[in-house]
């Protein structure tokens, strides 16, 4: 049996899934057929190495269809049928886990048969659950639109509801539902690609009209959609990078609810305010580490890092860089032991090298911080430029200036060949080779020619590892 999409389907559900799933076609409610529950009974004694080859069309026919005829047709229904039953369980998944939207099904069940009494009841449930629910996102405006598009429905006719009022309340929250997916619509775009701001206002209707309404009711919004507020944040600290007031309310508002904040939400405010952090930090404003480290601890605090079992090698290294320059050496060891099995299985290896090799060279290993710079491999440039930057420098620790200018040169040839691939860091790390070399020729006798470079260094503060260069220069000092 091909990649099919049976094996694609299992293979995509956890095994606590799979498990319940059992349960669901052991009911005779949803299945009725025997044959269905065979073959769910064969893939779960194969579950842990299930695949095409494993389980194929010949294996279910023997074991399903033994005594019958025509076994390949059979076989093709049965795998349809089982197919489409865990469709419906998976849907049946999404309502649980979207209880809200469970509850509008409810009641469009119970006006369609006018049933008025539990109709109130699952309103009024519905009603109270929305005023707790912090996570005011599209899902959010959307069932909330539904739901009172349904109770007006049902109660249209009552001489006493205020109609204006009703028909008031949904033209406010499809206004919500807009500006909502309009934010996270661009945020997105956003996060992929460099836009300026001339060329969002200019490439996106209505942006100028959401901010401005926002704008004016920033109070009631901070207050009353904390997700709208997040989202506005978020896309004016890309509009407005120069006002650190974005970030700082982004990062109080975050703060002060990160309990709130359901996973999706959590993880798009975590890379924004790292993200912003990250590249202020890249343009030589230092005091944005602190805030960096502040970020990591705080979201480690709840359980983000935890829940994570696909952490991206970029996330974990910058953890790592981040409490390593903050010489929070506790803190790093931490998170390197407690996280490091959570890394993306693709870049696992490389990146615990990487990271090793970065926690060896802080602690002056310098030939530990080579054996596992040895050992990475560079399917990514990051883990290249990274490598060499981290190797030159032991090099020049190590006195070997020999080995660090020849890796020097093998880096500035690579970074030639990659250099669109590499974008606004390129000059950075030419930078970096250029005061390399300067540092390593440096007379200790002639004065001047330190405070030159210092001087160079102090207007070139986006250069990668400029606060060990000058810590160098100060050592030649």
């Amino acid at each position: 049996m091909r990649e099919s999409k049976l094996t694609e389907m299992v293979k995509g559900i956890t095994p606590h899934e799979f498990r319940r799933f059992g349960e669901f076609l052991n009911s005779p409610f949803h299945n009725k057929s025997r044959k269905v529950i065979q073959l769910y009974e064969l893939i779960n004694s194969n579950y842990q190495e299930f695949d095409a080859n494993v389980i194929t069309n010949e294996k279910i026919a023997k074991s399903v269809f033994s005594e019958e005829g025509n076994k390949d047709q059979n076989v093709r229904t049965l795998i349809s049928t089982f197919t489409s039953l865990l469709e419906e369980f998976l849907i049946l998944l999404e309502i649980d886990r979207n209880k809200v939207q469970g509850k509008i099904f409810l009641l469009r069940s119970l006006r369609d048969r006018n049933i008025q009494k539990t109709f109130d009841m699952t309103s009024k449930e519905i009603i109270e659950i929305n005023k707790k629910d912090f996570n005011r996102n599209t899902d959010f405006y959307y069932n909330d639109l539904i739901f009172k598009e349904t109770a007006l429905d049902y109660h249209g006719e009552d001489l006493d509801l205020d109609l204006d009022k009703s028909y008031l309340d949904m033209s406010d929250i499809a206004d919500y539902l807009f500006i909502v997916t309009k934010l996270k619509g661009l945020n997105s775009v956003i996060s992929r690609k460099i836009l300026s701001g001339v060329n969002i206002y200019k490439r996106f209707w209505g942006v100028e009209n959401i901010l401005n309404y926002i704008e004016k009711k920033i109070d009631i919004i901070e207050t009353n959609h904390p997700i709208i507020y997040s989202e506005y944040k978020i896309l004016m600290m890309v509009l407005e990078p120069d006002r650190e007031k974005h970030f700082h309310d982004l990062e109080k508002q975050v703060f002060n609810n990160i309990t709130k904040y359901n996973e999706d939400e959590l993880e798009q405010v975590y890379y924004s305010l790292s993200n912003y952090c990250i590249n202020r930090i890249a343009l030589g404003e230092e005091k944005f580490l602190t805030e960096l480290h502040k970020i990591h601890t705080n979201f480690e605090r709840t359980g983000f890092y935890e829940k994570n079992k696909n952490l991206q090698y970029t996330d974990f290294i910058g953890v790592i860089i981040c409490g390593l320059t903050m010489k929070q050496m506790k803190w790093v060891n931490y998170f390197f032991e407690t996280y490091k099995g959570n890394i993306s299985s693709e870049v696992k290896r490389d990146t615990i090298n990487l990271s090793s090799a970065l926690i060896a060279f802080s602690l002056k290993k310098y030939r530990e911080c080579i054996g596992h710079l040895n050992k990475i491999g560079y399917k990514y440039t990051y883990f290249y430029m990274k490598s060499k930057e981290t190797l030159i420098r032991v090099y020049y620790e190590l006195g070997e200036l020999e080995s660090m200018e020849a890796v020097i040169d093998a880096a500035k040839h690579y970074l030639k060949r990659h250099r669109e691939t590499l974008s606004i860091h390129y000059d950075r790390y030419v930078l970096f080779f250029n005061y390399v070399m300067s540092l390593s020729r440096l007379d200790k006798k002639k004065k001047t020619e330190i405070k030159i470079l210092m001087k160079k260094l102090d207007e070139n503060r986006t250069t990668i590892a400029r606060e060990w260069l000058i810590e160098k220069i100060i050592e030649l000092k």
